[in-house]
């Protein structure tokens, strides 16, 4: 082993030990890389020293420094690509890592995760390079996979640091990887969309969401278990119906159907179904809101099953008078420890931005193929929002729209429409759902408009059904059968009552942790921990203040009701604190700051705990 190599190793071993050790399974033969795109590695020497590597990929050469002057290349690299106000960079290529020491000596301040796409590769440059400054100062991920990388990017995403946070390639490997490297930059974009749309809509739902989750799962007995569903209609084609303005086109083909295909409505689609006198056999709804539950409340036939998250709205539960099946939903943490606390089997359903993406991860959970889209249009076609709508309801003509959440953009058939960023997340969601299942199921966007979604083939509903091998069922019966045999009994009160009893008492235990905080800040505040008195002890106390805020996040009940009640103050309060500490100097100016932001911290826990304690009266 070479000298070299052996300091790089140790370094990684203390540093970055998810990359050593999955560095020392390759030396050792006995790691299967995830990226074979490389052809061969070649290190260019001049006398003893390798200054270089070509790499063949493709069948054609890369090198990938500037042999004559790679100090020269890094700074005009950075001066490219760094922008100096982001507080975190993802560089794409470890290259010979000129330019990453350059960008890190230059911003020691910032977060630097380099993402380096070959194994044999880095292990080359490991070789050959002395990487000390990388190792200790930067994140490395090594041949991973890109929702790998996307979900460590997405904690930075909750950093409380001002700035921003920036892709950037180190170019030679955007050359040499660019399927992997179009990916990263894409799915970032996307991921970036989609987690503003999420913080706004936990902003705006939160307390909502909690209200609904405790209150409907006391309405459980006599809803049935939707893992039921799971499998159980194997190539049984599904068709997925939304609400948006193309489904008047071809809606009327549902007709005749009914024993032949799962139909399937996401949220308002059940009402215009209705109004053209077809009859789904599963509405689905997940939205928190009056509106939603207003929806349920005015469905005429009570033969249709009911799908839903305890999140939805309490109207929904309680008036909708047909038969219903409760899922265990992955954001409705309440009731999934709910499920686990009493030893009930139920499968996670997927979140996504709309309903329509929960309802596609159920028809696919059910085992339906083909899937079939329609009125999916994520786009105001006609500048319409729902089937039904005269043209110009939303959006008019104009190329300049009074409201600057529009963006335009190409339909299917290449033609202008407006859309907004929620309907994008939409859809950045479906593209990297059906990534992820491709082969597994066929997909088919028979909306015959809208804007386009990848990995799915557009066609008209008249071309999609003759592709499906269709024939009688007995779809109603089979649902029916299922919904029997899942059902929740009056049994299941017991284990509600006894779960909100052991919920009480985690809430007491918070409270406890409160009033110890609070005693702690009025020290602080009397000057009784002051640091000039007793630095040490001083110190001892403000780390116990931390302590306990950390205890409240590690709860057993924050995950599932003070979350999405807290989280998002919690990060804000610790942003001002941090912003604080770097402009002021005073120690009497940050301790009012600190003192403050704790005080409303505590009382937004409060608030939040009494709050929970009202929702799980009856």
């Amino acid at each position: 082993m070479n000298e070299v190599l052996e300091k790089n190793l140790a370094l990684l071993k203390k540093h970055q030990p998810e990359v050593y050790y999955k560095l020392d399974r390759h030396i050792k033969g006995e790691y299967k890389p995830l990226d074979t795109s490389v052809e061969k590695i070649f290190l260019a020497r001049q006398d003893d020293l390798v200054i270089n590597i070509m790499v063949r990929c493709g069948q054609k050469n890369y090198v990938l420094c500037d042999h004559e002057d790679p100090i020269s290349e890094a700074y005009a690299w950075i001066d490219k690509y760094i922008d100096a106000s982001n507080r975190a960079d993802i560089v794409f290529g470890m290259g010979m890592a000129f330019h990453l020491e350059v960008l890190l000596t230059s911003f020691p301040n910032k977060k630097v995760v380099i993402v380096e796409p070959n194994m044999n590769l880095f292990y080359q440059i490991v070789c050959i390079r002395n990487l000390e400054t990388v190792i200790k100062k930067a994140e490395i991920l090594v041949d991973e996979r890109v929702d790998i990388i996307l979900g460590r990017i997405n904690s930075l995403f909750w950093n409380t640091e001002e700035g921003g946070i920036q892709v950037e390639p180190f170019e030679v490997y955007a050359e040499l990887f660019p399927d992997t490297w179009d990916e990263l930059r894409s799915r970032f974009i996307r991921h970036a969309e989609s987690f503003t749309v999420d913080i706004a809509t936990r902003r705006h739902f939160g307390e909502l969401w909690v209200h609904n989750n405790i209150k409907n799962l006391n309405q459980m007995i006599g809803s049935s278990n939707a893992d039921g569903l799971i499998g159980k209609f194997k190539d049984v084609p599904g068709i997925l119906v939304s609400a948006g303005p193309s489904l008047q086109k071809n809606v009327h083909l549902l007709k005749g159907l009914e024993d032949k295909c799962v139909i399937m409505a996401a949220g308002t689609a059940v009402r215009i179904l209705e109004d053209f006198g077809i009859v789904p056999h599963f509405m689905v709804g997940i939205d928190a809101g009056e509106n939603e539950g207003k929806i349920h409340a005015n469905v005429k036939n009570k033969d249709i099953y009911f799908i839903y998250s305890n999140q939805v709205s309490t109207l929904s539960v309680s008036s909708y008078g047909g038969p219903k099946f409760v899922m265990n939903y992955t954001v409705d943490v309440y009731t999934a420890r709910f499920f686990e606390y009493s030893n009930i089997k139920s499968g996670y359903f997927l979140s996504g931005p709309s309903v329509a993406n929960t309802c596609f991860d159920i028809l696919f959970k059910m085992g339906c193929n083909p899937i079939i889209m329609m009125g999916q249009d994520l786009a105001f076609t006609s500048g319409s929002m729902y089937a039904g709508e005269a043209p110009g309801t939303v959006v008019g003509d104009s190329d300049d729209p009074k409201s600057n959440e529009y963006l335009l953009v190409k339909d299917i058939y290449g033609r202008d429409v407006y859309t907004t960023k929620a309907f994008l997340a939409m859809r950045n969601w479906f593209e990297g759902y059906f990534e992820r299942i491709g082969g597994q199921t066929e997909i088919i966007n028979a909306t015959e408009g809208g804007i386009n979604i990848s990995h799915a083939d557009n066609k008209t509903l008249e071309d999609a059904l003759k592709r499906c091998n269709l024939h009688s069922c007995g779809i109603s019966d089979r649902i029916g059968k299922l919904y029997s045999e899942n059902i929740f009994t009056e049994s299941i009160l017991s284990k509600i009552n006894e779960y909100k009893t052991y919920v009480n008492k985690e809430i007491e235990k918070l409270e406890r942790i409160s009033n110890r905080q609070l005693g702690l800040v009025d020290g602080l505040r009397k000057d009784i921990y002051h640091p000039s008195k007793n630095s040490s002890r001083f110190v001892k106390v403000v780390d116990s203040i931390s302590d306990l805020t950390n205890k409240v996040i590690e709860s057993p009940i924050y995950p599932s009701l003070l979350k999405n009640l807290i989280e998002i103050d919690f990060f804000l309060i610790k942003s001002e604190v941090d912003r604080a500490n770097k402009v002021l100097t005073k120690y009497e100016d940050i301790k009012n700051v600190y003192i403050n932001a704790i005080l409303t911290q505590n009382q937004k826990l409060t608030d939040s705990l009494n709050k929970i304690k009202k929702f799980l009266e009856h």
